[in-house]
């Protein structure tokens, strides 16, 4: 395969790479990344990759997220389980102008809450241009379903 169809990216230190076809068209990604119609706002490290300094844990999942779509595969797999993940992917995913993912993201938390206490959730999502309103407490008589 070809090294032009692949894009190198280094993510706060971690060394991520994807084919140029994963992005789709009308993503920001394919924009900076593949078209470059829109200037990027990463620099070239000395290897040749961009580098993001984002979280790299999120940005696998973005990554990922682009793979599970592109193969008509069911993407949300790709989320994390872990609350505080799930927090910083909705911030990682606003950053990098993808919504579904970001209010996907949302809504696991709000199962999140759910089940557990939601104080951290909404003081998380209070901060958040994606979800300032946070999540409603449940009442301490309402019972589960």
């Amino acid at each position: 395969m070809s090294e032009t169809l692949i894009i190198r990216f280094n993510v706060g230190g971690s060394p991520m790479a994807t084919l140029k076809t994963t992005f789709p068209v009308d993503s920001i990604f394919h924009k900076w990344f593949v078209s470059r119609t829109k200037a990027s706002p990463f620099t070239v490290d000395r290897e040749g990759a961009y580098f993001v300094d984002r979280d790299p844990f999120s940005f696998g999942i973005i990554l990922n997220y682009f793979r599970l779509r592109k193969a008509g595969q069911l993407w949300e797999a790709c989320l994390p389980k872990d609350p505080d993940r799930l927090a910083m992917l909705t911030q990682e995913a606003d950053f990098f102008l993808l919504p579904q993912l970001r209010d996907q993201a949302i809504c696991m938390l709000q199962l999140c809450s759910n089940k557990n206490d939601s104080n951290y959730i909404n003081e998380m999502l209070a901060k958040s241009t994606s979800c300032p309103q946070g999540f409603e407490k449940k009442e301490e008589n309402e019972e589960d379903y």
